[in-house]
């Protein structure tokens, strides 16, 4: 027997921030229809939606935003590669053509793009990686398998991300075939750790400002030094005229109940990204963790909750917006 959730619909939401991976659709996978027809009545409705994402533009575009009908999508936001940049959508629904900021471009010249793309490269020399384009975690099993060095590495311009699908908690064989030490953290020998420091040390050498920190499950972004969700919420909500495009004033979503946010990993002892989304805002606007988390290790004084419903993940985001038409 099913028992209702007790976190209700919030219709007083003007604006939805919301992670992407796993909240909207799962990682490198199409948004499911009935997602598709949620986002599309909840913007039809009035409702405008800010996608904040770790993920790529194009990941955005060709799996969630292209599904939408063009009328709606100059009520969508969306900022990608952990903050690097914030684009919209014109009244014809296409792509506008330029960003509305972009602290990759406007801080990082040709020679630096190469750098940063020479210490990936070395990264990956020096740690017998084998990569492989990004792609379903259950599609890289059944094609490529479950070896540790086998990864995904994705170039998404602003952010370069290593999925280590296979290396997060080595057993001691595995780091007895690797050949050199991973650190133990977290009672786990990730992969990722140990290539994060080697990371930190090669970018230092070659000043480009770029920060290595886990991401999703098994992702190592190498991301813009200084970005993040907080800082690319922050400055939309900013500014007047970025806000101005999908209908909306400061005074719209002066209310903490006008906004809301959407995520699925809010941990601070497991490098939970969404949470940073939360501080963008005031503690009172709520959050809404789709992931089944211990809230003791939420941000303290903030207004995040675990969605309790039968679903969850992005199954869990459809279940709450579906709840609206009851």
């Amino acid at each position: 027997m099913s028992t209702e959730a007790s976190v209700q619909w919030n219709d007083k939401i003007r604006l939805a921030l919301s992670d992407v991976d796993e909240t909207i659709a799962d990682v490198y996978t199409p948004a499911e229809p009935g997602m598709i027809e949620e986002l599309s009545s909840f913007l039809s409705e009035g409702g405008k939606l800010f996608m904040v994402t770790g993920g790529s533009m194009a990941r955005v575009e060709r799996d969630i935003t292209s599904k939408i009908e063009p009328s709606l999508r100059c009520d969508i936001l969306v900022s990608h590669c952990s903050g690097a940049e914030v684009w919209g959508f014109t009244e014809s629904g296409e792509r506008r053509a330029e960003p509305f900021y972009s602290v990759y471009e406007e801080t990082f010249t040709p020679e630096m793009k190469q750098r940063w793309r020479e210490v990936v490269a070395q990264l990956v020399a020096e740690f017998s990686l084998r990569p492989h384009p990004a792609q379903p975690k259950v599609v890289f099993w059944v094609e490529v398998g479950h070896h540790p060095l086998d990864i995904m590495l994705d170039d998404r311009g602003p952010q370069i991300t290593m999925e280590v699908v296979n290396g997060t908690d080595l057993t001691d064989e595995q780091l007895a075939e690797l050949g050199y030490e991973v650190p133990l953290t977290h009672g786990k020998r990730d992969l990722r750790t140990a290539i994060q420091n080697r990371a930190v040390e090669l970018l230092t050498e070659q000043e480009v400002p770029i920060t290595p920190r886990f991401g999703g499950n098994f992702a190592l972004d190498f991301a813009v030094e200084g970005v993040s969700k907080t800082t690319s919420i922050q400055a939309v909500l900013n500014m007047p005229e970025v806000l101005a495009t999908i209908g909306l004033r400061q005074s719209d979503i002066q209310n903490p109940h006008e906004l809301e946010i959407w995520g699925d990993k809010y941990s601070t002892l497991h490098g939970g990204t969404d949470r940073h989304m939360s501080e963008a805002v005031s503690p009172k606007v709520r959050s809404i963790d789709f992931r089944q988390e211990d809230p003791a290790e939420f941000l303290p004084g903030y207004n995040t909750v675990v969605w309790d419903g039968e679903q969850h993940l992005h199954h869990g985001l459809l279940e709450y917006l579906r709840s609206r038409h009851q």
